[in-house]
């Protein structure tokens, strides 16, 4: 007798979609009044922790008093600043910190966290491949940074950069983030607010998708379209046994990977 099962990838992503991989290790930049329990603790940060159990979100926080990554400009900011190293509080604890919690294979930032990373990645001592931007802008009353962030433009990190309708004062100014990068996926979320997508926003997979192929062949988007169809995704395979359906041990695990959400996988239970 032999017992056989077709299952298309829709159906086992949706089966073993808390456990798609992630080997990864992300540096995470909290927004300006915030600190790392702040952006730790978001909705839309615990799904991703949850959906990615394998990949290591490490939180860093601003040295800075207010939880700012830095300063706005004196007097309220009707002068915008000119100093190149408005940020370099910041920049050397980042040194200091990477050097003493990595490597890392990415830079997320969100809000503040947003120009606090394009700075970095400018100015800082540790090279990243890979970047996600929430929320976030550029630092328009700075002139200094915007200079610094210019003269390294376009960056060449693969970046997912994602903005939200909703997030009254961000959304427009957000817009602006995409044109200092060659290579980039931008979402638009039409339910958010100031915050990254929760698993129910239509962005979410797209997200969990980035991060789990950051190490995979053909992550890189390449030209800034968005499209990223032809990108591995990786899901656990996990093999239970047991007398019923609540009642049941894994005896085997796999990592399956595929370019191609067609893709059919069988399954057959053969009596030796």
């Amino acid at each position: 007798m032999k017992l056989s099962l077709n299952l298309t990838i829709s159906a086992i992503f949706c089966i073993f979609f808390s456990t798609q991989l992630c080997a990864s290790k992300i540096l995470c930049l909290h927004g300006g009044g915030g600190n790392a329990s702040s952006l730790e603790y978001q909705q839309g940060m615990q799904d991703l922790i949850a959906t990615l159990p394998d990949c290591e979100f490490i939180f860093a926080s601003s040295p800075i008093a207010g939880g700012v990554w830095y300063n706005d400009p004196p007097g309220g900011g009707k002068e915008p600043t000119n100093d190149p190293n408005w940020t370099e509080t910041s920049v050397n604890y980042l040194n200091s910190f990477i050097e003493a919690n990595g490597p890392f294979d990415a830079i997320l930032g969100y809000s503040q966290g947003v120009p606090m990373s394009l700075v970095y990645l400018a100015t800082g001592s540790y090279n990243f491949d890979n970047v996600l931007l929430f929320n976030g802008y550029l630092p328009t009353t700075h002139m200094g940074l915007i200079s610094v962030i210019d003269a390294n433009s376009p960056y060449t990190q693969s970046a997912l950069i994602f903005i939200a309708q909703n997030d009254t004062y961000f959304y427009q100014i957000g817009l602006e983030v995409k044109s200092k990068f060659a290579n980039y996926t931008e979402l638009i979320s039409t339910g958010a607010g100031h915050a990254l997508p929760t698993q129910s926003d239509a962005n979410f997979q797209s997200v969990v998708n980035f991060l789990a192929n950051i190490n995979s062949p053909g992550s890189d988007t390449g030209d800034g379209t968005g499209d990223s169809s032809g990108n591995l995704q990786s899901f656990r395979l996990n093999i239970f046994q047991g007398d019923d359906l609540n009642n049941l041990e894994i005896i085997d695990t796999r990592i399956i990977e595929t370019s191609s959400q067609s893709q059919f996988f069988k399954a057959e239970l053969i009596p030796e």
